[in-house]
């Protein structure tokens, strides 16, 4: 049986390859596109990730009182879509 992971935005239940790992570091998110960072991982859709940052879906997942920061995600995700 494969392995299926929920998106903390939209909380769609998929396989991990369709999600990007994010791992918490001293209060920045980092994407983990090759999903081995050590360290807890949340799961996103990239087309999620922006609403993810609205709803504060990153702190909640990571258990944390403030706000993360979340510029490498945002330069990642915007690197993802120069690619398509």
């Amino acid at each position: 049986m494969n392995p299926v992971r929920s998106c903390i935005s939209c909380r769609k239940r998929e396989n991990p390859s369709v999600l990007l790992r994010v791992v918490c570091r001293e209060g920045t998110i980092f994407p983990d596109p090759n999903h081995r960072a050590p360290g807890r991982g949340a799961w996103v859709h990239p087309q999620c990730a922006t609403e993810a940052i609205e709803r504060r879906a990153f702190s909640r997942a990571f258990g944390l009182t403030t706000q993360t920061e979340n510029r490498e995600l945002i330069e990642y995700i915007e690197s993802l879509n120069l690619k398509k």
